[in-house]
């Protein structure tokens, strides 16, 4: 049986990742996220296993300087071009900023709550014993567990430097089983517009009215 291609955008702060030339996943760090003019985000294409990936770079999308207009032509075009399996929250283990927490906020006002069956955190660690210490971290810090509870309890760890081949093996499982209980749904241009429209519609019922 073929393994059909998937689409993940991986979004978060990038002090949760180390971009070099071996990350599986994203790859040297791109230009273009701190130049106020980038016109488009171009998906990285992978093979990991079998599976062929296209990796969507949204880390620090939501702290850049863009107008919400300029953010919502760049997801509208990707959207076009896309239908997304999975959004990777990416987070740092046991460094959780309020930066992590309005980028969970952030994409639920960009793409609306339904984006949230499509998402799972990804926990990153410096050590891999640190990983070990996942169960006790959720449980002394009611706001990591709030954030994974919105997150439908989906979670995976890796290394920062993404290079750990069975780690990413396992995120693609992951993925699959999450396309899966989404009954081979993902998310689509359509799902974006109607939250765009919404957005448009809440705005104008926010404008004072005169006469």
């Amino acid at each position: 049986m073929e393994i059909p291609n998937l689409t993940a955008a991986l979004f978060g702060n990038s002090i949760s990742v180390h971009f070099s030339h071996d990350n599986i996943l994203l790859r040297e760090e791109p230009a273009p996220l701190k130049d106020a003019k980038m016109s488009r985000i171009d998906p990285i294409q992978i093979k990991i296993s079998e599976h062929h990936v296209s990796v969507i770079n949204m880390i620090d999308l939501h702290e850049t300087e863009f107008h919400l207009d300029s953010v919502d032509h760049l997801i509208g075009q990707l959207m076009q071009e896309n239908q997304i399996w999975a959004f990777i929250f990416v987070v740092c283990l046991g460094k959780l900023t309020d930066g992590d927490k309005m980028g969970l906020e952030w994409l639920q006002s960009v793409f609306g709550d339904g984006v949230l069956q499509f998402v799972m955190i990804l926990f990153t660690y410096e050590r891999e014993e640190e990983s070990d210490s996942i169960i006790d971290d959720l449980k002394k810090n009611t706001v990591l567990e709030e954030l994974l509870k919105k997150c439908g309890g989906r979670y995976h760890t890796c290394s920062k430097t993404m290079n750990n081949q069975s780690e990413m093996r396992e995120l693609m499982i992951r993925i699959d089983s999450l396309f899966n209980e989404n009954h081979g749904q993902c998310y689509t241009e359509e799902m974006y517009n109607t939250q765009l429209r919404a957005r448009e519609d809440q705005k104008k019922s926010e404008c004072p009215r005169f006469g």
